[in-house]
């Protein structure tokens, strides 16, 4: 058991309440710090009534729960038991606080000596999950749930990079000079969709914000849709349609007609 749970504020909330309340049910997840809510309310509460301590545990966390008492009621007195060892304990011997695991009830054999045990106490806390035997809830008192997420902190906010300038489709930076002419939503929009996980070194997204300002959202998404189109043909192996292939450069075209006019031999050669 980890003791520094109990620094947790809504573990210590939740020991707070229990002792404040006489005894109660502790209902947590695994991992969620149930035990040490059962050991430190308990043990409170004797400190408090100035009563005996008995506590009903599985055999093979007895020397973890006694150093755990001895560490946060040095002046109580404490007894820990079994569930073989709370069958022979005479009915009606036990008063002061108890303090009950309900996954000892697993065995049926305790259920009605654990009864007796508890209405004789005078105080009675008791630990289980949600699953458990909840046989002991009636005579222990009010429930308090201790969810894992609960206890878990809250996720770090994570910042926002901004936009990337090489993250856009090849064939869409020339869309940038034209006029753009919806609202500022869609443009936003098409800025969180080319959004990465992290900014560029020396990239902070400023020249595509400004380029975007006149960009004509129309022409921008049938762009996009082309590029994409090309995308999945070359993933699949297939040539993009004509419609679909860049128009040549103009200076591409003079130069092929100079070279065809030139014939192999170079200009004016017959």
């Amino acid at each position: 058991m980890e003791t520094s749970l109990l620094k947790h504020p809504l573990i210590a909330q939740t020991v707070a309440a229990i002792v404040s309340e006489g005894g109660g049910v502790v209902e947590y997840d695994i991992g969620g710090g149930g035990r040490e809510v059962l050991i430190a309310a308990s043990a409170q509460l004797a400190a408090d009534t100035n009563s005996q301590l008995t506590i009903v545990e599985f055999r093979h966390l007895h020397s973890q729960i006694r150093a755990v008492v001895a560490e946060l009621q040095t002046e109580v007195s404490s007894a820990v038991l079994s569930a073989d060892e709370a069958l022979l304990q005479p009915a009606g011997s036990i008063n002061g606080v108890l303090a009950v695991h309900a996954d000892v009830l697993r065995d049926p054999r305790v259920r009605q000596p654990l009864l007796a045990m508890a209405r004789s106490a005078d105080h009675l806390v008791v630990a289980r999950h949600a699953s458990s035997d909840a046989t002991l809830d009636p005579l222990a008192g009010p429930v308090h749930a201790l969810g894992i997420r609960d206890l878990m902190p809250p996720p770090a906010p994570r910042p926002n990079p901004g936009p990337r300038l090489d993250v856009l489709p090849a064939g869409l930076r020339e869309l940038i000079a034209a006029r753009w002419t919806q609202s500022p939503e869609l443009k936003q929009r098409f800025l969180d969709q080319f959004q990465p996980e992290a900014p560029a070194p020396g990239q902070d997204g400023s020249e595509l914000a400004e380029l975007l300002q006149d960009i004509d959202p129309g022409e921008l998404g049938r762009r996009i849709e082309q590029v994409r189109d090309q995308q999945r043909q070359r993933a699949a192996g297939q040539p993009a349609p004509d419609h679909q292939r860049p128009a040549p450069h103009p200076h591409s075209q003079e130069q092929s007609a100079a070279h065809q006019q030139q014939g192999p031999h170079g200009v004016g050669r017959a």
